[in-house]
C-alpha cells in the first residue's frame, strides 16, 4: 500500500473545545447566556448548562475540509504538504480599509488584530484535513458584514471566476443556465485559446497554466467539482499592489530606516501621522500600522460612496493558521498565515479549501497510487498513477509510450468519431515517481535502478549506469503526533538501503523507489531496471520498462502576410509598431498565416484570427488543417494524425471586411505536445477507460498584434 492513514483529519472532539473570550462575547450576543459564564466552558459543558438560553442550532457544527499545498515556483505544481497542523481561529482585526478612486478593486490595512484557536486538525499524507466549526461562530460573522452596508463586498477576495470575466468581451452575448445552479463555466461562454492568451497577458503565465490545466479536465459528463473548487477560490494576486498616494509613498521610502538590515521601529511614522491627521485619529491608535504590508486585493463597493481612506473597528472573520516542523527540532513553525477574508463563508461553502503554504514549508510527493501488487520478484510497477509493466494495453513497456493517452486522430481533426482505436505514443515529463517492489529478496539489504539511455535520434547511446544524487522524501507521524521526515541517500555506485529508520508509523509513500525529476535528465528514453543486492553484489533484478521522456517545449513562429487580393501579391507585415493601411476609404485586406508547428511529440496546432469587437475575420481559404468558428473567433487547427506526424505547416488566407472598425487585430496560435505527467493531478487515472484523455500539459501561445487603420 503506498500511501497509509490518507483519510483526512477530522481534528479533535469540536465539543470538548474550551469557550474562550472572543467566542464567549460573540455566543452572549446572539444568546440570552452572559459572555462571563460562557468564558472556559466546553461547547458541550454550555449547551447543558445553558439548554434554554442557547438556540441549539447555534451549537452544531459546519465540517469545512481542505489541502495545504506548497506550489513549485519552476513546474507551478501544487505539492502536499503531509502532518501539519491546521488551527482554525477566531479572529477580530481592526483595519484601514484604501479604497482608491479610480480602481475597481480595494485594500486593507490591519493594525490590531485578535486571534483564539477554534479548532485543529492534522493534514494526512496528502495534505488533505477536515475540521468542525462551530455554527455561531459562521452565523457571527455572515451577520456582522450583513447588517453593514457593503461590508459582504469589500470583504470579498475576487476569484479566477471574477477574474476571467472581466476578461471576456461585453460584445460575447451572456446566456444563463436554466434551471438551478450556477451559470456555466466561463470556458463556455468564450473560446479558450482566446481566453488562456489574454489571461497569461493579463494575470500572469502561472494563472494561465492553471486555467489551462483546468480546461483540460472538462469533458462530456466529467466531474466539475476540481473546477469549480478552483475557479471559486480566492485568487492569489502578490503583483496587484496598492496604488498608493504619491506623497504616502515618498514618505515610506523615506522612513525605512535599515538597523541590522530590518526596518526601524519608528520606519512608518511620517505615513502615519499624515494619515492619522487626514482621518481625525490619534496617531498612537495606528501605531502598529504598516503601509508595506497590505491584505487584498478586494471587490469595491460601487453602490454607495466610499472615502478613500475608511478606519474599521473590530471587523470579525474565522481564520486558518498552519504550522509544521519544517527543520527538524521538535517544534512547529507557522507556514501560513494571515489569512484575512480567505474563505467566503457563506451558504454555499462545500470546499475543499486551498492553503498554500510559505516557501519554509516541507512539502511532500503527489498523492500516489495505493496496493501495489508485489509478487516474489523484484518490479517497477507504476509511475505516478500510471502502470507502467504488466498493463499492454495502457503502456508500451518495451518503448516507453502511454498508448491511450493523447490518441492520434487518423482525420487530422480535433474530433474524430469514436472509437478512437489507433495506438498513442505519448512520452512522459516532470516529476516520475517509480513505484514497485524492493523487498521480494531476503538476502538483499540494499536496492539500486540503472538505466540505458538513448536520443530520439539515436546519435547517443549509453551503457547502464545507477541514478545517483537523487533523494526525495519520506513522511510519517512521530510518537507525539508531529510529522517526521527522512531523504533517502545513495552510495556511489546508486545503491540506496532497503530498511529505514525503525519508529512507530511506516514512512509514505511506501513502495516509492524513485523520485526522478526527468525534467534534469536529457530528453530520449531510458530503459531502466531495478537491482537488488548486499554489500554491491547483485542478487536478482527486475524486468527493464522503458520510459520515453519529453520535457520539450512546442515551436511554433508565426508569419503574417497582407494583401488588398485573395491571391496576392502578400507582403509582409511589419515586425516593429506594425499597421496595416487600408485606405482612406476602407477596402477589404486579406492576410495570409503560415503557422509552422513542431514538436519532438506534437499533439495538436490551432491558429486562430482575433477581431475587436467591431467585425471578425472571414475565412477564404488554407492547407494544412480544419476550419470552425468558435465563440466568434476564427480557427484553423489540427491534430496529429499519426504517432509520426510530428510537424505540421497550417497556412490559411482570411479576409478582413472593410466595414470592420479600425483597431488592434490579432493571430494567434496554441501548439501543444503530447507529453503528459502521470501523477494523476488532472484525473487522468479516473477517465473510463482508464488513461484515455487528451491532456494538455506542455504548451506554447505565440501571437502577432498589429494595427489597422483608415490611411493611405
Amino acid at each position: 500500500m503506498s500511501q497509509s492513514n490518507t483519510k483526512p483529519s477530522h481534528g479533535a472532539d469540536p465539543s470538548q473545545f474550551k469557550i474562550g473570550r472572543s467566542s464567549a462575547q460573540r455566543l452572549a450576543a446572539m444568546s440570552d447566556a452572559p459572555a462571563e459564564k460562557l468564558l472556559g466552558l466546553t461547547l458541550a459543558e454550555a449547551a447543558e448548562k445553558f439548554r434554554f438560553a442557547i438556540d441549539p442550532m447555534l451549537l452544531l457544527f459546519r465540517k469545512v475540509c481542505g489541502t495545504v499545498v506548497k506550489t513549485d515556483p519552476v513546474t507551478g505544481v501544487d505539492y502536499p504538504v503531509p502532518f501539519a497542523t491546521v488551527q482554525v481561529e477566531d479572529t477580530d482585526c481592526s483595519l484601514l480599509g484604501y479604497f482608491p478612486a479610480k480602481s475597481q478593486w480595494a485594500w486593507h490595512f490591519p493594525y490590531h488584530c485578535h486571534r483564539e484557536v477554534i479548532a485543529t486538525a492534522t493534514t494526512d499524507a496528502c495534505g488533505d484535513f477536515c475540521v468542525w466549526i462551530p455554527r455561531f461562530d459562521i452565523d457571527w460573522v455572515l451577520r456582522f458584514r450583513r447588517e453593514r452596508h457593503c461590508f459582504p463586498i469589500i470583504f470579498e477576495r475576487p476569484n479566477l471566476r471574477d477574474l476571467l470575466d472581466d476578461l471576456i468581451p461585453i460584445d460575447i452575448p451572456h446566456i444563463p443556465r436554466h434551471g438551478p445552479g450556477p451559470d456555466p463555466e466561463p470556458f463556455y461562454d468564450f473560446d479558450r485559446s482566446r481566453l488562456i492568451a489574454k489571461v497569461e497577458q493579463s494575470l500572469g503565465r502561472d494563472i494561465a497554466v492553471r486555467i489551462n490545466r483546468a480546461q483540460s479536465q472538462v469533458g462530456f459528463g466529467a466531474s466539475t467539482v476540481t473546477l469549480d473548487a478552483m475557479l471559486d477560490a480566492p485568487a492569489a494576486l502578490p503583483h496587484m499592489r496598492p496604488p498608493l498616494p504619491p506623497e504616502l509613498q515618498m514618505k515610506t521610502a523615506k522612513s525605512v530606516e535599515p538597523v541590522r538590515g530590518k526596518a526601524s521601529a519608528t520606519a512608518l511614522d511620517p505615513a502615519v501621522h499624515t494619515l492619522a491627521s487626514r482621518l481625525h485619529l490619534n496617531a498612537d491608535d495606528l501605531q502598529n500600522l504598516d503601509l508595506r504590508r497590505s491584505i487584498g486585493p478586494f471587490k469595491r463597493c460601487f453602490d454607495v460612496f466610499v472615502p478613500e481612506w475608511v478606519p474599521m473597528l473590530d471587523v470579525p472573520d474565522i481564520t486558518f493558521r498552519v504550522l509544521q516542523d519544517t527543520n527538524g527540532d521538535g517544534v512547529e513553525e507557522q507556514i501560513y498565515g494571515e489569512g484575512l477574508f480567505q474563505v467566503r463563508w457563506d451558504a454555499n461553502i462545500t470546499g475543499p479549501l486551498t492553503l498554500h503554504a510559505g516557501p519554509n514549508a516541507r512539502a511532500g510527493n503527489l498523492c500516489g497510487p495505493q496496493n501495489i501488487p508485489c509478487t516474489d520478484k523484484p518490479a517497477i510497477v507504476m509511475a505516478g498513477r500510471l502502470p507502467v509493466s504488466g498493463a499492454p494495453d495502457v503502456y508500451d513497456q518495451a518503448n516507453g509510450y502511454a498508448v491511450r493517452t493523447n490518441r492520434p486522430h487518423p482525420s487530422g481533426m480535433y474530433v474524430d468519431p469514436l472509437p478512437l482505436t489507433h495506438a498513442a505514443a505519448s512520452p512522459l515529463e516532470g516529476v516520475l515517481s517509480l513505484y514497485g517492489c524492493n523487498q521480494t529478496d531476503a538476502k538483499a539489504t540494499h536496492y539500486r535502478l540503472r538505466y540505458q539511455y538513448s536520443s530520439d535520434d539515436g546519435a547517443s547511446y549509453t551503457a547502464y549506469a545507477p541514478f545517483v544524487g537523487l533523494t526525495w522524501p519520506l513522511y510519517r507521524l512521530n510518537g507525539v503526533g508531529i510529522g517526521e521526515w527522512h531523504y533517502p541517500s545513495a552510495d556511489p555506485a546508486g545503491w540506496y538501503p532497503i530498511a529505514l529508520p525503525s519508529g512507530p508509523h511506516a514512512w509514505l509513500p511506501q513502495n516509492l523507489l524513485l523520485d526522478w525529476p526527468s525534467y534534469n535528465f536529457a530528453n530520449g528514453r531510458y530503459v531502466v531496471k531495478l537491482e537488488l543486492g548486499s554489500a554491491g553484489v547483485v542478487t536478482s533484478s527486475s524486468a527493464e520498462v522503458a520510459f520515453n521522456v519529453d520535457n520539450s517545449a512546442p515551436l511554433g513562429p508565426i508569419t503574417v502576410e497582407w494583401s488588398f487580393s485573395a491571391t496576392g501579391p502578400f507582403l509582409p507585415i511589419d515586425t516593429v509598431c506594425p499597421v496595416v493601411r487600408r485606405k482612406t476609404t476602407p477596402v477589404d485586406v486579406y492576410f495570409r498565416v503560415t503557422l509552422d508547428a513542431s514538436a519532438h511529440h506534437l499533439r495538436s496546432a490551432d491558429l486562430w484570427a482575433a477581431g475587436c469587437g467591431a467585425g471578425d475575420f472571414t475565412y477564404v481559404s488554407g492547407s494544412g488543417g480544419e476550419t470552425v468558428v468558435d465563440g466568434g473567433t476564427l480557427h484553423f487547427r489540427h491534430w496529429h494524425n499519426s504517432v509520426t506526424n510530428n510537424h505540421q505547416l497550417l497556412q490559411m488566407v482570411c479576409k478582413l471586411p472593410s466595414g470592420a472598425a479600425e483597431g488592434t487585430y490579432h493571430f494567434g496560435a496554441h501548439v501543444s505536445s503530447r507529453a503528459f505527467s502521470p501523477t494523476g493531478w488532472d484525473g487522468g487515472h479516473l477517465a473510463v477507460p482508464t488513461w484515455q484523455y487528451d491532456p494538455d500539459h506542455i504548451w506554447i501561445d505565440p501571437w502577432v498584434a498589429f494595427s489597422v487603420v483608415d490611411s493611405n
